[in-house]
């Protein structure tokens, strides 16, 4: 008998436990360093010259490529929220290239951004707008 009240308190004490990792926010401190943008709006990058981003948490910089054009900008973070980050208007080099369309995705998405979270893995993270839908998948270089 003591085995079954044993059971059924652990299974909302493992559910409880379940719930709460699920919920754990990313540090956008885990940004620091260079990433590839693999994906935007869903949809893979499949590019000659493959677009990143360059983050210097520290400086609260971020610059890049959107795979034609280099941009930059100031990072905003909220000091009540560690996995939230929005940029300021970014600042971009005006080059006329054939293929626009993924980097005109990625110069949009810079300014919904609200949140970061993991990807699959340590060496994936996710940008996601205000809804928690994602904009851009990021690969760390």
């Amino acid at each position: 008998m003591k085995k079954v009240i044993y059971y059924l308190m652990l299974i909302p004490l493992s559910l409880t436990m379940l719930v709460g990792c699920s919920a754990a926010k990313t540090d956008v401190k885990s940004l620091e360093g260079k990433w590839t943008i693999v994906e935007v709006n869903g949809e893979k990058v499949s590019k000659e010259k493959m677009p990143f981003m360059e983050f210097d948490m520290a400086a609260l910089r971020v610059h890049g490529n959107g795979s034609c054009n280099n941009f930059n900008s100031a990072i905003k973070l909220d000091p009540n929220n560690i996995s939230n980050i929005s940029f300021a208007p970014a600042a971009a080099t005006m080059m006329a290239c054939l293929d626009m369309a993924v980097e005109s995705k990625i110069f949009k998405n810079l300014e919904l951004i609200n949140s970061v979270k993991t990807g699959k893995d340590s060496n994936e993270i996710q940008l996601l707008d205000k809804e928690g839908n994602v904009l851009m998948v990021l690969s760390k270089q």
